[in-house]
């Protein structure tokens, strides 16, 4: 009978020790686990995990779904803002469209645009540059008011 109570407070324990860790796994905050047998309970408790976290605005290119950190390049240029419109990419069918941090090919790429692809821009810049909606550039050269065919 000894034998078959030892076994039983160690499935017991070893029972509530996994929960303990998938509850601490999954990330909960706080958690009173409580099993209960004919002889034994054994009470255990999470203690609250604390991490931080920092947001980060970040804007999506709707075509693509990806998500984009904020432009950190300080405007050095002068543009001229407008009304929000929606512009075309007009490039050859295989090439694409560099997106650039700033209004030059001095600037890091961060994406591309392909063939018909839309885009909302909401400035310009005196050297033929187009600033996105998500505070991106690229180059006015290859944008059209209508839809490509």
């Amino acid at each position: 009978m000894k034998r078959s109570s030892f076994y039983m407070k160690s499935l017991v324990a070893m029972l509530s020790v996994g929960m303990l860790l998938s509850s601490a796994a999954c990330g909960k905050k706080e958690e009173t686990t409580t099993v209960a047998t004919s002889s034994v309970e054994i009470t255990s408790e999470t203690t609250p995990i604390s991490s931080a976290t920092t947001t980060t605005e970040a804007t999506t290119l709707m075509e693509y779904g990806e998500s984009l950190a904020p432009n950190d390049v300080p405007v050095s240029w002068t543009e001229e803002a407008m009304e929000a419109k929606v512009m075309y990419v007009n490039v050859s069918k295989s090439g694409y469209l560099k997106i650039r941090k700033g209004p030059d090919t001095k600037y890091d790429q961060i994406g591309n645009l392909t063939f018909g692809m839309e885009v909302i821009v909401v400035a310009k810049t005196n050297n033929n540059w187009y600033k996105l909606e998500d505070g991106y550039y690229v180059s006015g050269e290859y944008l059209s008011l209508t839809k490509p065919s």
